[in-house]
């Protein structure tokens, strides 16, 4: 019989791809003065000594996630799958490609700064079997939130490859997502699967998509993981949630009603 544990694997990648995706890492550790251009949609009623709004507090970090009644219905809270993902601890993976490591580890955007808050909400349609679908918003300055989000070629040499996992050789298959531009400047998307043979010898192939958004100086994540039953209705809608509640946040943090 087939469980959750056996789906531990690309839960842990969910969380990983945040940082494949959007991060460059070190460039988001520089100077935090505004650039000289700004978006047309800021410039307008920026003024030019106003100052950047300051990260998301752990209480707006949570306050932004989205809820099981932003889904559609069949779906429920996943109180172990956010634990995990506060958490941060996965399997030992080891890839057979070394320039493809960072992806199993999470490490890709290197040494980059660590999120002032960070909050999470996993839900499921069913616990042992899926779909699974996890929402982060993590806060930073909205200068690192821009470097972090600039491009990388996270796949480059990576679209294919094999690891191992508890000692178990493991195919991993990326690649990118075309997704709606939501949020502040580009989305991104990514798509990690991975295919294994269970005890009984059956081949399991699992994937797990993710957009990574921002929204001033938070960035957003979205994670859907299943082996083929995708709720694309579930996982468009938590994504449009998330963006919009983060921003009615920010919004009232910006006027001082924040938490």
């Amino acid at each position: 019989m087939r469980t959750r544990n056996s789906l531990t694997l690309t839960g842990v990648l969910a969380a990983a791809a945040l940082t494949a995706v959007a991060g460059c890492g070190g460039a988001a550790d520089a100077e935090e003065n505004p650039k000289s251009t700004t978006s047309p949609s800021s410039s307008a009623s920026a003024s030019p000594s106003a100052k950047p709004a300051a990260p998301l507090t752990q209480g707006q970090a949570e306050e932004a996630l989205i809820e099981v009644s932003d889904l559609p219905v069949g779906w429920k809270v996943d109180a172990a799958g956010a634990e995990e993902a506060e958490g941060g601890e996965g399997p030992a993976l080891k890839a057979d490609k070394p320039q493809c490591q960072p992806l199993l580890d999470g490490s890709f955007g290197g040494s980059g700064p660590r999120a002032k808050a960070e909050a999470y909400a996993a839900f499921t349609k069913d616990a042992d079997y899926g779909p699974f679908l996890l929402a982060g918003v993590e806060a930073f300055t909205e200068k690192q939130a821009e470097a972090l989000m600039e491009p990388v070629e996270a796949t480059d040499g990576c679209e294919s490859f094999t690891g191992s996992y508890e000692g178990d050789e493991v195919l991993f298959r990326t690649q990118e997502l075309s997704v709606p531009q939501v949020g502040d400047g580009e989305a991104y998307g990514f798509r990690f699967s991975v295919e294994y043979e269970d005890e009984d010898g059956y081949v399991w192939v699992d994937q797990t998509d993710t957009v990574v958004a921002r929204v001033g100086g938070a960035i957003l994540q979205v994670s859907q993981q299943s082996d083929g039953g995708n709720d694309q209705e579930a996982f468009d809608r938590a994504v449009e949630k998330l963006v919009e509640k983060t921003r009615k946040v920010a919004a009232k943090g910006a006027a001082g009603a924040g938490v």
